[in-house]
């Protein structure tokens, strides 16, 4: 029996150093730009004529930029990363700021095209995030909102500096004292935000007991004011700065899997591993591998099968070899 084990681990060990790694690069058709920069671009988008799903995930890499910048070819948006698992692209968008002088009179603002909009409409790909986004308004005293494509109001805030400055907030925290947040709807697909300054008129005293020079509105992921006031909770800031935002993307062409495996030759979802999903966000579909496959679900062959033998072998462990099922689990999985 002490030889069959023997035998076993050899087998593990031997299967261990065979197994491919899970893949951390892109993958891409062949011939196409895996890379922009250090953001990996894995199809079904592509830059260049062919290298694309569709016009829809077209994709720039402008090497003015340093790093190169990675542009969405419709709609001029630059993204700083992108998922296939998650279905998630990050996009870089300006806040608008204005600040105010003592008589609360505007002195300076950024420019209106510094890109504090961004707008989706028209896209197949993609969209605004309901889940993984907020709206914040930031500095005092500061009405934020912002409307959609078709001009009417979504969603927005107030946020007020009490008399104590920032000593009743804790850090990371966006709750009306200096910030406020809202959640936003699904299917927004043009952002465009405004605010509304207060009279010092005897109605709003209590809105001028303490404020900031500037006030800022923008769309953020929302972990963002968590991560980046952790430490600290003076918003009183007067600097330009842009903040990820992400967008949503599917195969919006199409309303569903359903409608989309009648068109053979449009359907995304390649090979005979991969599989086709249905979107909550509206419109559209994903793919994903199959149960016990890997890999790219968007490309023909792209979902590869993880190796049963390993699992095998794991099985065949005795518990006192419990750190090599460890090892083993660790190559196959690349979770751990």
């Amino acid at each position: 029996m002490a030889t069959l084990r023997l035998q076993t681990v050899a087998l593990a060990v031997l299967l261990l150093r065979l197994a491919p790694e899970t893949p951390t690069s892109a993958q891409q058709l062949p011939g196409c730009p895996d890379k922009c920069g250090d953001i990996s671009i894995p199809y079904p988008f592509g830059i260049g004529t062919g290298c694309a799903l569709d016009s829809g995930f077209e994709l720039e890499c402008n090497h003015t930029y340093s790093p190169p910048g990675l542009i969405v070819s419709t709609h001029r948006q630059q993204l700083t990363g992108l998922s296939l698992a998650d279905g998630e692209a990050i996009a870089l968008l300006n806040a608008k700021r204005e600040c105010h002088n003592s008589a609360d009179q505007d002195f300076n603002k950024n420019d209106e095209n510094t890109a504090s909009i961004m707008n989706l409409t028209g896209s197949t790909t993609y969209r605004f995030s309901a889940a993984r986004n907020r709206f914040v308004a930031l500095g005092c005293p500061n009405l934020g909102y912002f409307i959609d494509s078709t001009e009417c109001y979504v969603s927005g805030c107030t946020s007020v500096c009490r008399p104590a400055h920032w000593g009743s907030v804790k850090p990371g925290l966006c709750t009306g004292v200096g910030c406020c947040q809202s959640k936003i709807p699904p299917n927004i697909d043009l952002f465009e935000p405004y605010m509304l300054s207060f009279n010092r008129g005897e109605r709003y005293t209590k809105f001028y007991d303490n404020t900031t020079t500037c006030r800022y509105v923008f769309l953020v992921e929302d972990k963002w004011i968590e991560k980046t006031y952790r430490d600290h909770v003076d918003f009183n800031r007067t600097d330009d700065f842009a903040v990820p935002v992400v967008l949503d993307w599917a195969v919006r062409s199409v309303g569903n899997c359903s409608a989309a495996r009648h068109n053979t030759t449009g359907y995304a979802c390649r090979g005979a591993h991969s599989e086709c999903f249905d979107i909550s966000d509206g419109e559209g579909y994903r793919c994903r591998c199959s149960k016990g496959y890997q890999g790219n679900p968007y490309l023909d062959g792209g979902c590869t099968e993880i190796y049963q033998e390993i699992i095998l072998a794991n099985a065949l462990l005795k518990p006192a070899e419990m750190p090599l099922r460890r090892m083993v689990a660790v190559k196959r999985t690349g979770s751990r």
